[in-house]
């Protein structure tokens, strides 16, 4: 295959697949509540791994030579938690909003992840007149599919292949809107909302079709969507949903869960992400079709931390006769004795009841040495193995 004149060939690893598949059986036996003997943690060198944020986005090159170091870097320095992965460039939650039609906007912080330029809809019956997109040829779905063709290509088959984002189709929305009328929208035209909602859902249906196409089968995928985390396959999904963060249950049951739901039940179970607040709590876990849990921030969802051990708890086992987890994250910036300290209120907040999982973001840019991540693993071992001690496994 031709790559415009880019030095980009296959790439090898000294990875153990025997040690890999054990790795992710823990995952498994962890996501099942079936006991382990410690709980898996996730440490990403994120977001570029060396490179910048508009670099990895805008060149080719630069997004590979970050992928690549990104596994080597992990390789060399994680602990036993760590399942190889590459992904293609995540932009923000936003390839659908382009794909009909926005322009992306970067700052000139280039390690900023882009927003949207110009509310694409600025009257409300521009809804009613939005084209199916055609993920071959428009917005950056193309690029995004080329270089999961290239990973795929080029890394060994124990590296998983990460997805695109996954966004609610309500998110997309508002990404696409004019957020005051947006807003207004919701009430005064709700018809036109749903509309939309539906355009995006195909949308979004289209684009993951086109991934698992490239990709060629589920078993190499880490799961549907742009994220880090090797999933389990009985729950790859991740929809991006930090939109219901603003709305009150009733809104969040009307205008967008009916289309998140759609995403799960086409691909698979999963896992809705909200970093925080968490009005619709109450509504997170289900069976129909089945949501295992929630990922979130640690700093945005904090607050919330007694209700979701209540309804990914109790309620859940009483209701659904099986308790839901979380992934909890720490974003980039958060130095490392605060994540300690956060996976310590982790496992104080939810233990014995429900299993949280931590992800925690390193920026490899010079301020933490590979001394100061091999303590931090051993750190967060320790603190693993006595949350995993403390926890209610199901026989």
């Amino acid at each position: 295959m031709s790559y415009e004149h880019i030095e980009i060939e296959p790439q090898t690893f000294d990875i153990d697949a025997a040690e890999v598949e054990r790795r992710r059986e823990r995952v498994r036996r962890a996501w099942r509540y079936e006991a382990v003997d410690h709980i898996p943690v996730t440490i990403d060198f994120s977001p570029a791994c060396g490179e910048t944020v508009y670099g990895t986005h805008n060149d080719i090159a630069a997004w590979f030579a970050s992928a690549v170091r990104r596994i080597r870097w992990s390789l060399r320095l994680l602990d036993d938690d760590y399942i190889p992965l590459a992904e293609p460039p995540w932009l923000g939650f936003h390839p659908v909003a382009s794909m009909l039609g926005a322009r992306l906007w970067w700052s000139d912080d280039p390690n900023e992840m882009p927003g949207i330029k110009d509310p694409l809809v600025k009257d409300v019956r521009q809804l009613y007149d939005l084209p199916d997109p055609d993920r071959r040829s428009d917005g950056v779905g193309p690029e995004l599919l080329r270089r999961l063709a290239l990973a795929k290509e080029c890394f060994p088959v124990e590296v998983a292949l990460g997805g695109v984002d996954m966004t609610s189709p309500l998110g997309d929305v508002l990404d696409i809107m004019d957020q005051t009328l947006f807003f207004m929208s919701l009430k005064r035209d709700p018809d036109a909302i749903l509309h939309a909602c539906g355009v995006v859902t195909r949308a979004q249906t289209a684009l993951q079709d086109a991934a698992l196409a490239v990709v060629g089968e589920r078993e190499r995928l880490a799961g549907f969507t742009n994220w880090p985390t090797w999933r389990p396959e009985f729950a790859p999904v991740l929809v991006a949903d930090d939109i219901a963060g603003l709305f009150s249950p009733a809104v969040f049951e009307r205008f967008d869960q009916p289309f998140t739901n759609q995403l799960f039940e086409r691909y698979g179970g999963g896992l809705l992400h909200i970093c925080g607040p968490n009005p619709s709590a109450g509504l997170y876990m289900h069976d129909a079709p089945r949501i295992h849990g929630h990922n979130c921030s640690f700093r945005y969802s904090r607050g919330d931390f007694a209700r979701l051990r209540e309804e990914l708890g109790l309620k859940a086992q009483e209701r659904l006769g099986r308790r839901g987890h979380l992934e909890i994250m720490f974003e980039r910036g958060v130095p490392l004795a605060a994540m300690v300290e956060g996976f310590r209120e982790m496992a104080a907040a939810f233990a014995p009841d429900v299993l949280a999982l931590p992800y925690c973001q390193i920026v490899p840019d010079g301020s933490v040495g590979d001394d100061d991540i091999r303590a931090f693993c051993a750190v967060m071992r320790e603190i693993a193995q006595e949350y995993a001690a403390a926890m209610r496994w199901d026989a």
